[in-house]
């Protein structure tokens, strides 16, 4: 077995065109002994037995390089079952009731005692995440909702909104949300070196600003400071001047804060309902609103890992950031049209 069918450039193209890890480490050692390495050396170089390298010559010669792949069957066998997989399967597409009555998702271990419960077969949890995987599943990070939330309110909500798009052809489509942000930094995890201590340098002022903020369909973000307090007087301040600044008629959607139902708000919306127009998202689904992920990113990207120095050069900052900043998340995708 002296490989002479193959050059030493097939077995070298062989080896960039492989995926496979283990195809490519039997390649590289064809290619050693192509160029004269003994099997025995190789072998040793490898961490295998000389056997193994002869096996692998006379599967290339036999068979070509192509057989040096991974057969198929190989490695642990599942002890479950075809249908018991598919029985396994069926239940983690159901959420897991709990106590007072809401759920949640699986985890590896819910899994394991399931398996353990109703088929007799225990699993380590790398096993059991890797026959999960297998299953077409992956670890997903839960997103929060509020227990308050009605999920029938927010369909007729989702259902009202493409209803009013299609009524309201010539309105701008605008989410409106209101935040504060500190002189000092919100808490922010960073890399470091294990065992050392990153610090974070605080000056322990509470001193913060008042920001609205306007989030258009088409992916433009508007920002007003409202002052010391928000309230009906900055909202309406606030609006005015978005207003002024498009220069189109809008359709609003706001969540339920108290001064956007004031009746000094419910007087202005009606007195203005010839551009404006007014819909409040239902309780408890601030996740529907994406003007909240304008907040978030800017406190990952900006305000979570610095402090500064005063108010002022807290809002030249933002100011800044929010200039050059563009956002890509689209109002399409949490409002489901």
């Amino acid at each position: 077995m002296s490989l002479e069918m193959f050059t030493t450039s097939d077995i070298a193209t062989a080896i960039c065109r492989s995926s496979d890890n283990n195809e490519k480490l039997r390649l590289q050692a064809l290619l050693l002994v192509k160029n004269g390495l003994s099997p025995a050396k190789v072998a040793e170089d490898f961490s295998v037995h000389r056997s193994t390298v002869h096996r692998w010559m006379k599967r290339a010669e036999e068979e070509g390089l192509s057989s040096l792949k991974c057969k198929p069957g190989r490695g642990v066998k599942s002890y479950l079952t075809a249908e018991q997989l598919s029985e396994l399967r069926k239940a983690f597409s159901k959420p897991i009731p709990t106590d007072d009555g809401f759920s949640r998702g699986w985890q590896t271990k819910d899994a394991i005692q399931f398996v353990r419960e109703k088929f007799g077969i225990s699993y380590s949890k790398s096993r059991m995440r890797q026959i999960i995987k297998n299953l077409g599943f992956s670890r997903i990070t839960c997103r929060p909702q509020s227990k308050r939330r009605n999920q029938a309110l927010t369909n007729e909500f989702i259902a009202e909104i493409k209803k009013k798009r299609f009524l309201n052809p010539n309105h701008l489509f605008v989410t409106q949300d209101e935040s504060s942000f500190y002189v000092d930094s919100n808490r922010s995890k960073c890399w470091a070196i294990k065992g050392s201590k990153p610090i974070k340098f605080i000056n322990g002022s509470k001193a913060k600003i008042n920001i609205g903020g306007f989030y258009t369909e088409n992916g433009d973000f508007y920002w007003y400071d409202l002052g010391i307090k928000k309230n009906t007087d900055s909202l309406i301040k606030s609006l005015i001047k978005f207003k002024k600044e498009i220069g189109r008629n809008i359709f609003l959607l706001m969540d339920r804060a108290p001064w956007h139902k004031s009746k000094k708000a419910r007087e202005f919306f009606q007195k203005n309902k010839y551009w404006l127009q007014i819909l409040l998202f239902p309780p408890a689904t601030p996740d529907r609103n994406p003007t909240e992920y304008c907040w978030k990113m800017t406190r990952e990207d900006l305000t979570s890992i610095k402090s500064f120095k005063n108010v002022k050069v807290l809002k030249e900052e933002l100011d800044e950031f929010w200039e050059k900043h563009t956002f890509t998340h689209k109002m399409s995708h949490y409002l489901k049209w």
